[in-house]
């Protein structure tokens, strides 16, 4: 191997372990929330770290054939026109101008790491540094679950907190929320599971994510990793045996802690209570409470009383975010929830057709080529990024899915002769 090359690899290292720190792993919050530095300062960062990758006339063409910058290209010139027509008064139409800045420089963040993976050499050494931003993010797991925090009595200065998570007895680590923090697990082993060659690191590294998505509480995230340890079993990649482990190792961690929960040796009141028992016994009746106690299906209700209002154009950019919770409906605290829903999202501030089918093309655009060596990953992606877009309305705004939709559209591109066939 050259020097150049050495050189080259060092330098792409150097900025993965930035992108995979500040954007995968969260790590601007805490520098921003703890450290109380300018978020303007990662992201000039992040610019000045990638700018030499545009010397190369094999990225920039790269950029002008990538299928998912035109797609955010589409996306920020419908906010931007629609953000225009709301200044006309007699349309009706509402624009959230915080949430337009926040959207549109989470796309500034998202064309940075697209830039980076535009460099095929880039994608191999990102994988492997990203499975030790997961082992990162199962530590600062297990630290919240053991630093536990009472966030509705904390201060408002995060830094005078114990735990990361903004939730209680709920581990999110730099997330600070616990369901994006399980959700970025599992899109992390879903993409870098195949980087450990050997087969009993490989399991161990699987049980200790599903143990980290597990203590985040999150029934979203566990029905992900779910899902995930299933299609690896139907497809031969997860032998019988392997299951039976797990099925044997979750059973009586299981039980254990209800016997702890049984004799209030644990005890973190009745929501958490009936979360741990959902996820130990998702088979047990009851379950509606849980429901209940997130107010997901009041949130629904809302949801689609605010497209019903606004079917054909929407209520406006950002307006999702008003749907009401449970404590605004009672008119306690007036706070808002959002629809927990990317697809009600989108149909409430564009309407049905322009919403529904903005989102769902970003679909399109993410499948992966048919000779494609990371075909399968990039399936699997897609399959618990659908799932989590029925969850969530921040499929478009995380900035780990800021980090990781570029990565995977290009991994999606990579044929067998193709890999590591660069550095730069």
């Amino acid at each position: 191997m050259s020097k150049k090359i050495k050189l080259d690899s060092l330098y792409i290292s150097i900025v993965s372990i930035c992108l995979v720190f500040l954007y995968f792993c969260h790590g601007d919050n805490y520098l921003i929330l703890w450290k109380r530095i300018p978020s303007i300062f990662f992201f000039a960062l992040s610019c000045l770290l990638i700018f030499p990758f545009l010397a190369y006339k094999k990225v920039i063409n790269g950029l002008f054939r990538n299928k998912l910058l035109f797609y955010f290209i589409l996306l920020s010139s419908v906010l931007l026109v629609l953000a225009t027509i709301s200044f006309v008064p007699f349309l009706g139409f509402t624009t959230n101008f915080a949430y337009l800045k926040t959207t549109l420089l989470n796309f500034l963040i998202m064309l940075v790491c697209m830039i980076f993976f535009s460099s095929k050499g880039s994608i191999d050494i990102t994988l492997k540094i990203m499975v030790y931003g997961v082992l990162l993010a199962v530590a600062l797991n297990i630290y919240d679950i053991t630093h536990i925090d009472n966030y509705y009595f904390s201060t408002d200065d995060p830094r005078n907190r114990r735990a990361f998570s903004m939730v209680f007895a709920r581990a999110a680590g730099f997330y600070l929320d616990p369901n994006v923090s399980a959700s970025a697990l599992v899109f992390g082993l879903i993409l870098t599971e195949n980087t450990i060659a050997n087969k009993r690191l490989k399991f161990l590294y699987v049980l200790a994510v599903g143990g980290a998505v597990g203590i985040t509480l999150s029934l979203s995230g566990v029905l992900f990793f779910s899902v995930y340890f299933f299609l690896r079993f139907i497809y031969g990649k997860v032998k019988l045996n392997i299951v039976l482990i797990v099925a044997v190792l979750f059973v009586i961690i299981s039980a254990v802690i209800r016997d702890l929960m049984e004799r209030k040796v644990i005890y973190f009141g009745p929501g958490i209570t009936a979360r741990i028992k959902a996820i130990t016994n998702p088979f047990e009746g009851g379950q509606g409470e849980i429901v209940e106690k997130n107010s997901r299906t009041i949130l629904l209700e809302n949801a689609i009383e605010m497209i019903l209002e606004d079917p054909v154009f929407g209520k406006g950019i950002g307006q999702h975010q008003f749907v009401e919770t449970e404590q605004s409906a009672r008119s306690r605290s007036g706070t808002h929830a959002g629809p927990h829903n990317q697809w009600l999202a989108f149909v409430i501030d564009y309407g049905l057709i322009l919403g529904a089918g903005l989102f769902a093309l970003i679909f399109f655009v993410l499948m992966p080529l048919k000779h494609s060596i990371y075909r399968k990953e990039v399936f699997y992606f897609l399959i618990t990024y659908f799932l989590y877009s029925l969850f969530s309305h921040t499929a478009l705004k995380n900035h780990s899915l800021m980090f990781l939709l570029p990565l995977v559209y290009q991994m999606g591109r990579i044929r067998k002769n193709e890999r590591g066939s660069e550095n730069k």
